[in-house]
């Protein structure tokens, strides 16, 4: 299947990733779906994010559905068998969900599956979905191109293996997977957790002059994206979310007047 066109509005697909409720409850999940509704294209539903519990990606999809909104289903490997993929697509492909984003897990001490990402994307079953992958950092693809779509990691090195994957005539849409840190606090904890992140010289410092560094950082990354001819922003905003829906919404009315404009040249 191809992937869905990106936004009409700003030629740039916005895809937002749900913080999914590690409690009983779905408050949580509904006031992210409210927030971010109006302003992003899709949103991502995390599997068992982290190797910790939460409700299942598969459940807030039909959720996401009922609201008129499209998720992308996030499907891990690790917590699978065939049985259990066949049974969750099947769910998905009955409420009407088309986009699932296959990736292995965090790894986690016991409990894992034989179950891997190449398998998931060969089944017949996932090839009725639009199927995503995250796209290796250094590594060719290989594989991974069987699937219809990626999504790159966060920060630099990410934003450089969409770009490398851009110029070696990848044709089908990529993902950035872009941050947008609410405090200097946050931000450190992203740089001792997550191999391969890193932030611009000076970044951490700007937070006492400007609170909303990490935002205004986001979304000049996602301008990049644009002009590296990415088709899209896969956003994680961990904290400081009606703040930046708010300027991701006027990020998004700029580049439709500055579209607009240009068209009229």
């Amino acid at each position: 299947m191809s992937a869905p066109s990106t936004n009409g509005a700003t030629g740039f697909r916005l895809i937002y990733e749900i913080d999914p409720p590690r409690e009983p409850a779905t408050r949580k999940f509904f006031r992210q779906l409210e927030i971010f509704g109006g302003v992003v294209d899709a949103f991502l539903i995390p599997d068992n994010h982290l190797g910790r519990p939460a409700l299942s990606s598969v459940t807030l999809a039909v959720e996401a559905c009922r609201q008129g909104l499209r998720p992308i289903v996030a499907l891990n490997a690790r917590d699978r068998n065939h049985l259990r993929l066949r049974s969750d697509l099947l769910t998905l492909q009955a409420y009407g969900v088309e986009e699932v984003l296959l990736l292995y897990g965090d790894r986690v001490e016991e409990g894992r599956s034989n179950l891997t990402v190449r398998t998931m994307l060969e089944d017949e079953w996932c090839q009725k979905f639009v199927q995503g992958v995250v796209a290796p950092v250094t590594k060719p693809l290989g594989w991974r191109e069987a699937a219809d779509f990626v999504v790159t990691p966060l920060g630099p090195e990410g934003m450089a293996s969409a770009s490398r994957l851009r110029s070696r005539a990848w044709s089908k849409p990529i993902y950035g997977g872009t941050v947008a840190l609410a405090t200097r606090e946050m931000a450190s904890r992203l740089l001792a957790g997550i191999p391969g992140f890193s932030v611009p010289e000076g970044f951490l410092e700007a937070f006492d002059q400007d609170p909303e560094v990490g935002f205004r950082a986001a979304l000049d990354g996602m301008d990049e994206l644009r002009a590296g001819k990415v088709d899209g922003a896969h956003l994680v905003v961990p904290a400081g979310r009606v703040r930046f829906a708010e300027m991701l919404s006027e990020w998004v009315a700029s580049r439709k007047r500055d579209l607009a404009k240009w068209g009229a040249k």
